[in-house]
């Protein structure tokens, strides 16, 4: 028996092929010819044909046939065919969960996002890489919301044209956009274009996308919208100040639901998803046309990832997941009934928020804080800006004086699980 075949008896090794025939060093090689058992796609099996005792395809369902090849295989060795790194996007992370870190060891190769970036001769050290394999676009949308390089691994349904014109629909035009397909092969071809034409192109099944901001666009902000850039009623929003302090005390975190009771403009929710990549926030108001307003400052400010509910709270709360943070700006007068939904549902660790203008608000607030076995804490903020004063005739021409002007005093109530 060789050293080979001694260092890889009774494991599991996957094995990451790279992108093309050249990619595989000896040392893939031989841990391959060692197999007794060969797992793969059928593309990679039909490469090493012979090579083992006993070969299984991975299908739809890569969980179901791990597990009986952990059953049958017993102690003979076995190896797991992977394109790239096994841990990036791939199959390692199952195979560790199926067969235990004890029997499963790597060898890496490199991957078809490093030679998508070497095409491209772009730097990725930067870069964001999601994969929107089996996943609807609400599910992963959210993400591009980044203002800086973005690496997609696309799939059958969710190609870079249907991409491109999500984008587009959007509203994020300013960006452009790569696509390197059949990597590795004869086949091989890059494109780089404007999302427009990218969106009105067919291409192949295997490739890898790049959405890349424009020059002007980098260094966007991703916190601290002003409140001039929102749509709104009147004077109603939440004011940026209030808005820092309000997420603050949420403790925004990613792959999170959060309900924003009485959204009003949806300033909140949109400055969370920003934030916050992953992050779902479900927009609940009562009037139709606050509701348009809320997916047009959305759909202009990057609120990727906030899904607008029409209906009064806190019937319209019925439906919803149950949420890790919760946001209430306005409540219609129905604030006892709000709070005690979002005691019984909120999530392990959960943190609420009640933003508090009124007096006949506080008094249902304090009402509530006397039996909820919620913990709690009551903030105020007291906020002046500054606001030019009109010269009077013993001012100096053309002095700037100004002067502080009070706002409405703000009280907040946090609560957390």
């Amino acid at each position: 028996m060789s050293k080979i075949e001694k260092s890889f008896k009774g494991t599991v090794s996957v094995v990451g092929l790279g992108v093309g025939p050249e990619d595989l060093t000896e040392a893939h090689r031989e841990a391959i010819e060692v197999a007794e058992v060969l797992v793969g796609g059928k593309r990679q099996l039909a490469v090493f044909t012979g090579q083992s005792e006993r070969t299984w395809v991975l299908g739809a369902n890569p969980a179901t046939t791990l597990e009986a090849v952990k059953q049958e295989a017993g102690g003979k060795r076995v190896v797991i065919l992977a394109s790239g790194d096994p841990l990036f996007f791939g199959i390692g992370n199952l195979a560790v969960k199926v067969f235990g870190p004890e029997r499963v060891s790597f060898l890496p190769n490199v991957t078809a996002l490093q030679k998508t970036f070497a095409r491209l001769k772009l730097p990725w050290s930067g870069a964001r890489t999601i994969s929107v394999h089996g996943r609807k676009p609400m599910e992963f949308f959210a993400a591009f919301a980044d203002p800086g390089c973005i690496a997609i691994y696309t799939d059958p349904k969710n190609t870079p044209d249907r991409l491109a014109k999500l984008l587009l629909e959007f509203g994020m035009a300013n960006r452009k956009v790569a696509v390197v397909e059949e990597i590795g092969s004869e086949e091989e071809q890059c494109w780089e274009t404007d999302l427009a034409t990218a969106a009105g192109k067919q291409f192949a099944p295997l490739n890898v996308m790049v959405l890349y901001p424009l020059e002007e666009q980098q260094g966007t902000i991703r916190f601290g919208l002003e409140d001039e850039q929102f749509r709104k009623e009147k004077s109603l929003i939440t004011k940026k100040e209030a808005r820092a302090l309000i997420l603050a005390e949420l403790q925004i975190k990613e792959d999170a639901v959060m309900w924003d009771v009485g959204a009003g403009s949806g300033s909140v929710g949109i400055e969370a998803v920003r934030i916050a990549p992953g992050f779902r926030v479900y927009a609940v108001e009562r009037e139709k046309g606050r509701l348009e307003m809320i997916e047009k400052n959305s759909q202009q400010l990057g609120g990727f990832g906030l899904r607008t509910v029409l209906g009064e709270a806190p019937e319209a709360l019925q439906d919803l997941p149950d949420p890790d943070r919760v946001f209430v700006g306005g409540s219609g007068g129905s604030l006892a009934d709000i709070l005690e939904v979002v005691e019984k549902r909120l999530q392990p660790e959960g943190r609420a928020v009640v933003s508090v203008v009124t007096p006949e608000t506080l008094g249902r607030a304090l009402k509530f804080v006397e039996h909820t076995e919620l913990a709690h804490e009551w903030l105020l903020l007291q906020l002046s800006r500054t606001v030019p004063i009109e010269s009077g005739k013993k001012a100096t021409p053309g002095a700037l004086m100004s002067r502080f002007q009070p706002q409405t005093p703000l009280f907040l109530l946090s609560l957390w699980r």
